[in-house]
């Protein structure tokens, strides 16, 4: 018998059976964790004796054929109420502290303040001043207009027009705060020269 091609509507077999293992596999998953939780009280050791572990109970295991039949509708779980969960974190299990155990101790509600280094005054900025950080600007431009030269040259020998004609146009930029950096130079250290030794 051939099969016919599902309703657009609804969900085809392969989609139902799928859904149906998925869900099946939920419940299970959904049933251990409440008997895990739902578990029998931990009993107290005798004082002579450590803690033991209970085991978990074991996980039921489905039949396959079982797992493979369409469920119509998942089995709604009751979730568990806050009273069950305070109940829970009650009776939880309390480890003794032995003799090689370092214990923390609290912390304080008031710690101590942080002391932070003191802040350096900033140097006042004259001319001086203004003129190292001028001096170091233009060592740097002019070190990355060599650089920018030798790029335009390489590209010039590959034959890359386009790059070469780039690189130009930025050297040229960068020629152009040269002159005005220099001419800055050389007004600061006019302003320098008549300024009267740091102390």
């Amino acid at each position: 018998m051939a099969e016919l091609p599902p309703k657009t509507g609804g969900l085809g077999r392969t989609q139902t059976l799928r859904l149906a293992v998925t869900l099946t596999g939920a419940a299970i998953l959904l049933a251990s964790a409440l008997g895990i939780l739902r578990g029998p009280a931990p009993q107290e050791a005798p004082p002579g004796e450590a803690p033991r572990a209970s085991p978990a109970p074991p996980i039921p295991k489905v039949p396959k054929a079982q797992a493979a039949r369409p469920l119509s509708r998942a089995p709604a779980a009751s979730p568990l109420s806050r009273a069950e969960t305070a109940h829970e974190a009650l009776h939880a299990t309390v480890v003794p502290v032995g003799p090689e155990d370092e214990i923390p101790l609290p912390e304080s509600p008031n710690p101590l303040p942080q002391v932070n280094d003191p802040i350096e005054p900033e140097k006042p900025q004259t001319a001086r001043w203004r003129l190292g950080k001028t001096e170091r600007i233009t060592e740097l431009l002019d070190r990355d207009v060599r650089r920018l030269e030798l790029e335009r040259d390489e590209a010039g020998a590959r034959g890359d027009a386009g790059e070469r004609q780039r690189l130009d146009i930025l050297i040229r930029r960068e020629q152009t705060r040269l002159a005005n950096l220099r001419e800055d130079i050389a007004k600061l250290a006019a302003q320098a020269a008549a300024e009267p030794p740091e102390p």
